[in-house]
């Protein structure tokens, strides 16, 4: 689908999500005594989001949890198997809940901050969340960034550690 052109008075028009989208996972561990940043990427997320104006009037997403992968196999299997149980829970989704209102129509490669607020659901948990994103028109696409700090508790997501990992 071709996204709708951008305009001097809004985004209108519903834009989807491209190939180019991702969505990951960087979490802070302890392996044998050396700080590590664990990091795992998919681009398997589908959706689109929904504009009038200045204001984002709706948005969904959904990430195929099956095919995130990182640089080592093993993490991947804690991920699939124990940890995010993926043949169980396959897909996580993100849904707005409120407008998101950015003020202006940024100009080409400008970015806008705004706050988000949806449910999201993990691991078959759905919880609301509020965070920031930053937008950015470029080329006639829309590019949107955020990252939502989770706690695992909050989504029955077993704790990663085991002996080794702290």
């Amino acid at each position: 689908t071709t996204p709708p052109a951008a305009t001097g008075d809004g985004i209108d028009g519903t834009w989807m999500v491209t190939d180019a989208s991702e969505l990951g996972y960087r979490v802070d561990e302890v392996l044998f005594g050396v700080d590590n940043a664990a990091v795992g990427r998919t681009n398997e997320v589908t959706g689109s989001l929904s504009a009038n104006g200045t204001t984002v009037t709706e948005a969904e997403f959904v990430v195929d949890m099956t095919t995130i992968t990182s640089d080592d196999a093993r993490r991947d299997g804690q991920y699939n198997g124990r940890i995010m149980s993926t043949d169980e829970f396959p897909t996580s989704t993100f849904t707005l809940t409120a407008p998101i209102e950015l003020g202006a129509i940024p100009a080409e490669g400008e970015q806008v901050t705004a706050t988000a607020t949806g449910d999201l659901t993990l691991r078959g948990v759905t919880r609301p969340v509020t965070f920031e994103v930053t937008a950015q028109l470029e080329g006639g696409r829309i590019g949107v960034l955020g990252s939502i700090p989770i706690v695992f508790a909050d989504y029955e997501i077993p704790n990663p550690s085991f002996s080794g990992i702290e």
